[in-house]
Order: structure tokens, then sequence, then C-alpha cells
């Protein structure tokens, strides 16, 4: 790529920024108002469930398709198709009548939700060098935070007063964010497109599902498909359940909710900055370290008195944020993975990510019923520290590989 088109990578950065934040919005956007939205709708509690529940189950089995369109189509088209998807599932939420169609609605964006989590990575390869993607990625992966906090912060104190308590028109407010952000995403990727043509798309021709199935041959990716399952399984897990187990510990209902706002932040920071002072070649092992941490933070939750519960947590809050760059930055330099086939070793990393997301919180949920929330930690204490020592062998087998 010719130098002076350099600058323009920070434009498209920022625009995929805008793409990451509308993706995050959009997932928790119905969070704050689920009791009013359900009793509107008139369906029950299980229902409600399986209507939040309906977009990662799409997600898991639209992953690896989602990787395969990337190679194929470039990043440019394919990432314009999720904006518009993600745009589509948010404006039809406000305008479902029952279960059905607020099931579709969200179900709809687990088919534009991975073509985000997997296109991130491979634009981050693909428009910058190596000393530069720890930053960027960084940066990136902040968006979907903020984009969960907003809701959080915003629907019960601003928008649903200044609606006379509609929900309907708040979640239309959060929709044209959605839209305006295609827009964003059309206009940085045609000016990235103008200045050097091709860029997201390989001269090769896209390994497609063939693709898949030679990098799941490769151990060192199946050792990182595992740890995938692993992160994601205690982050979702630990994300749903959080402020009950803060409760548990003795907290208000109304301080749980500042906590784990702090723990976000937190994580916000650990994410912008952890990752850019970790050597390429220690991202495995600096993974194990991080989980490593995420396992003592369970364990010191655990412990009886607020002072251990809040050192628990903050080092939930610096580390939890760490963990999925550091993995996408060492999937990016595994033997077998390149730019030409990134899109579709992306897919692979998200659906067996899902699959630990689907489950962690249920499993928590069960340890839960049979022994209170320390059960449920006490499982994802035995995850960090299963999956910190996945990272280690894989670090350890790269370093002797010639």
């Amino acid at each position: 790529m010719n130098p002076h088109h350099q600058r323009y990578r920070w434009v498209l950065l920022g625009a995929l920024w805008m793409v990451y934040f509308s993706f995050g919005l959009t997932v928790l956007s119905m969070a704050p108002l689920l009791e009013t939205i359900r009793a509107d709708l008139g369906i029950s509690k299980g229902a409600m469930g399986a209507v939040l529940g309906a977009w990662p189950l799409v997600y898991l089995v639209s992953a690896l398709p989602a990787g395969t369109l990337i190679d194929k189509l470039g990043l440019r088209h394919s990432l314009a198709i999720a904006t518009v998807i993600i745009a589509i599932s948010a404006l039809l939420r406000p305008l479902a009548g029952d279960f059905w169609p607020m099931f579709g609605a969200v179900a709809m964006f687990g088919l534009g939700g991975p073509l985000v989590s997997v296109g991130a990575p491979k634009l981050v390869s693909v428009w910058f060098a190596e000393e530069e993607r720890a930053l960027a990625m960084s940066i990136t992966l902040t968006a979907p935070t903020i984009g969960n906090v907003l809701p959080l912060v915003t629907a019960n104190s601003v928008l649903m007063p200044a609606f006379d308590q509609n929900w309907r028109t708040t979640l239309l407010v959060y929709a044209l964010v959605a839209v305006a952000v295609i827009a964003i995403w059309l206009a940085a990727a045609t000016v990235a497109e103008r200045v050097a043509p091709g860029a997201d798309r390989s001269q090769q021709s896209s390994p497609g599902f063939a693709g898949a199935w030679q990098l799941l041959g490769l151990r060192p990716v199946q050792n990182l498909l595992l740890m995938a399952i692993g992160m994601f399984f205690f982050g979702h897990a630990l994300n749903g359940w959080l402020p009950t187990v803060i409760e548990d510990r003795g907290f208000a209902s109304s301080t749980a909710g500042y906590l784990v706002g702090a723990v976000i932040s937190l994580s916000i920071v650990g994410a912008l900055f952890g990752p850019r002072l970790i050597p390429a070649h220690r991202r495995f092992a600096a993974l194990g370290a991080v989980m490593s941490v995420l396992g003592t933070a369970t364990i010191l939750i655990m412990i009886e008195g607020r002072p251990s519960t809040l050192a628990g947590l903050v080092l939930v809050g610096l580390s939890r944020g760490m963990a999925a760059p550091i993995a996408l930055l060492g999937m990016m330099l595994l033997p077998g993975v390149s730019q030409r086939n990134l899109g579709v070793a992306g897919g692979l990393f998200f659906t067996a990510g899902e699959i630990g997301g689907v489950t962690g919180p249920i499993l928590f949920g069960v340890m839960a019923d049979v022994g209170g929330s320390t059960a449920g930690l006490v499982l994802l204490t035995a995850v960090a520290a299963t999956t910190a020592a996945l990272a280690l062998a894989l670090q350890s087998s790269l370093a002797r590989a010639p």
C-alpha cells in the first residue's frame, strides 16, 4: 500500500469503531427496559429469555459463513452488509407487537454481528503494520463496551422520561444511531477503496469452507479454539451474573449497579493500554497471565469481606478487556493463518467462542441453584485456570517450533 495512503487507515479505523459501537449499542439497547417491554408485549419471563438468547444462537451458526463471506467479498462490502442488518434489527424491535416479531428482530442481529466481530481483526491485519496492530485492535475493542454502557446510563434516566416512558421511541433513537453508522462506514470505505483499490481483498482466491477444515487440522488452531471457548464462557457468564454476585456479597442493588459500571470502565482502560505493552512473541504467555489473574479475582470475590470483593472486581475490570485483543492479535501470527484466510480463522474463533458464550451463563445458573453464586464462581475459577494452562501450552509449543 502506498505510504501516502497510510493516513486513511485511521479514518477507516474510526469508521470501524462506529460500526462496533453500533454493535454494542444494539446488543444491550433492550436490557434496561426488559420488564417494561415484557409487560407491554404480554409475554412471560421465559419467553423474554428466549428473545434475548435468539441472536447468540444465530451468531453461533453464522460466524463461520460470515468469515468466508468476508474473505470472498472484502471488508468494504461485508461490513456494509453488517451495518444494514444491524440497523434493520434495531428498527424492527420498536415495531414488534408480540413474541414472534420481537424474536425475529433480535435473531436477525445474529446474522450481522459476526461480520463485525470477524471483520474487525481482518481490517486491522490488512491496514496496519505489526507494530501498530495492538493499538488499533485495542482501540477497536473499546467500541462495543462503550456501546453497551450507553443504554444502561441513558435509557431510564434520559430517554424514557423525555418520551413519556415510551420504550418504543427510546429503542427507535438507538436504532437511528445504527442507521447513521451505515452512512459513516460507506463514506469511509469508499474513500479507502479509492486511495487503495483492493487493499481489503486478497489477490488469491478465498479458501472458503475447505480452508476451515485445513485450519482445524492444525494443533495451534485447535488450542486457540479451546481457549476461545473458555474465554467466552468466563466472560459471558460473569457479564450476566455479576450484579447478582455483588449483591450476594452484601452490597445493595443500587451499589451493585455502580460497581458493574466501574468494572466496565476499568475493562476499557485495560483493553486500550494492556495489549500495547506485550511483545508479539509473548502474546499467548500474556493471555495465560491474564486468565490466571481473572481466576485469582474470582477467588478474591468468593472470600468473605467487602475489601476482598472490591479487590477482585478491580482485577476483573483491568484484566477482562485485555483477553480478546491479545487472543485475536495472537491468532494473526499462528502457523497456517494469513490475510488470505483470516476471515475463516476469525469465523472459527467466534464460532468456538460463542459455544462458551451460550453455555457459560446457563451452567453458572445451574451451579448457583445448587450452591449459590459461590458455586458458580468456583466453576469460573476452574475455567480460567484451564484456559490459562492452554495459553501457556500454546506459547511453549510455538517457542519450540522451527
